[in-house]
């Protein structure tokens, strides 16, 4: 019995050890190059390689923040995580709409080269998740349902 909980413990460290080193990797010299000219200020960030794209995670003014690059060093999005502080734009974009008494459970800012910058709220009631798409401004741009992944709308 020894043997199969001691087996068991090495097999669980090791598929950890591999999950854990497989994420983390090292931005070229380029997108390195490029992200300390947008955050020249930022410190402790984290890389990962997520669905082909290169990904720095840091906090900056106590928000999240995600930076997304191609493998061409190409600046695709940033994304801001709101947590718990919602803009006040969002609130009052949500007023005027169907989901004014839905819980926000999360907001997102989205900046991109090629676009406007705009929200994504995520929002629920009961069961029911939608993401809505805000203008910078706070206007309802468009309804998703939500599928836990809004990345794959944006990339």
């Amino acid at each position: 019995m020894k043997t199969i909980i001691k087996s068991v413990s090495v097999l669980f460290f090791s598929v950890t050890l591999f999950v854990s080193c497989e994420k983390s990797i090292a931005p070229n010299n380029v997108i390195g190059d490029i992200f300390d000219r947008m955050y020249p200020h930022v410190s402790h960030i984290e890389w990962e390689m997520e669905r082909g794209f290169y990904v720095a995670e840091f906090r900056e003014n106590g928000y999240e923040k995600e930076v997304w690059f191609t493998k061409k060093n190409e600046w695709v999005l940033t994304k801001t995580e709101y947590e718990r502080n919602v803009p006040t734009v969002v609130r009052q974009g949500l007023n005027g709409t169907d989901y004014a008494n839905w819980r926000i459970d999360d907001v997102d800012y989205i900046e991109m080269p090629v676009r406007n910058p705009f929200y994504i709220a995520e929002v629920e009631r009961g069961e029911v998740e939608v993401d809505l798409y805000l203008s910078h401004t706070g206007e309802l741009i468009k309804e998703v349902a939500d599928d836990g992944d809004y990345h794959r709308e944006l990339l």
